[in-house]
């Protein structure tokens, strides 16, 4: 497995998802900090703590910049043997197909630890630029990073599986950028929320509260746990039909 994954490190030098790896993440980062910046009086006369102001902010970027990235990554990931048309010669390898689809996803999952390495330092620079009180809170900051890309996982596994089934990188491609555009709706109403698009919004360790459409009090999220739960069922599932669909797959 390990030669597998070095080899897909060697091809995937030729092409750019590596600078989108860091490139989406400091976008992130740039925004929320744009964005904290405008509002930090709003929310200091509301007398909220900066650090959940930040995560509540930062959150409405996230929810869209990391399924979008997933999508672009995934394609590119997985074009690579499209454009070259290496189906026939990977397959005649003396290594698994299934070998070689956990080492697609085993780079893909790499990719998303360092993007989120850098939204997590990108946190604390921006608290200790706008002079945050209080000492940093890392295990928030560490969770506001990390399980926005634990509730990615669906979104990582189903377009995996598409990039693979469709030579024609256009319809993986597409059915991202429309599940990265309806993350934001599907979040707002409850019945939606369980949709595996609103994840990456749902996993959010703190949550802003409306009240009467006005704005309320920064509370505690507490359903990490079910759509922790739901994330890791709709992933395996997407997993397995793609793993399936893999090994079934016959080259011309």
């Amino acid at each position: 497995m390990n030669n597998v994954i070095h080899s897909e490190k060697m091809k995937l030098k030729r092409t750019f998802i590596t600078p989108v790896t860091l490139i989406y993440p400091l976008g992130i980062v740039m925004l929320s900090f744009l964005l904290i910046l405008m509002q930090k009086n709003n929310f200091m006369e509301r007398n909220y703590n900066m650090w959940d102001a930040m995560v509540v902010m930062t959150q409405f970027v996230i929810m869209f910049l990391i399924p979008l990235a997933i999508t672009i990554i995934s394609s590119n990931l997985i074009n690579v043997e499209h454009q070259t048309n290496s189906w026939k010669f990977l397959f005649a390898l003396p290594v698994g197909k299934s070998q070689f689809y956990f080492s697609k996803l085993l780079y893909l999952l790499k990719l998303c630890f360092f993007s989120a390495l850098i939204i997590f330092i990108g946190f604390i620079l921006i608290g200790k630029t706008l002079g945050f009180n209080g000492g940093v809170p890392y295990l928030l900051l560490l969770k506001a990073a990390f399980l926005p890309y634990l509730g990615s996982f669906p979104i990582i596994t189903f377009q995996l599986w598409m990039s693979i089934q469709f030579k024609n990188q256009a319809f993986p491609i597409g059915i991202g950028i429309l599940g990265a555009i309806s993350t934001f709706f599907l979040q707002m109403n409850e019945s939606t929320s369980y949709l595996f698009w609103a994840y990456p919004a749902m996993m959010t360790p703190v949550k802003l509260l409306l009240v009467n459409g006005s704005l309320g009090d920064i509370v505690t999220n507490d359903g990490l746990v079910l759509y922790t739960t739901l994330s890791f069922v709709f992933s395996l599932l997407f997993l397995l039909i793609g793993l399936i669909k893999f090994n079934k797959q016959q080259v011309d």
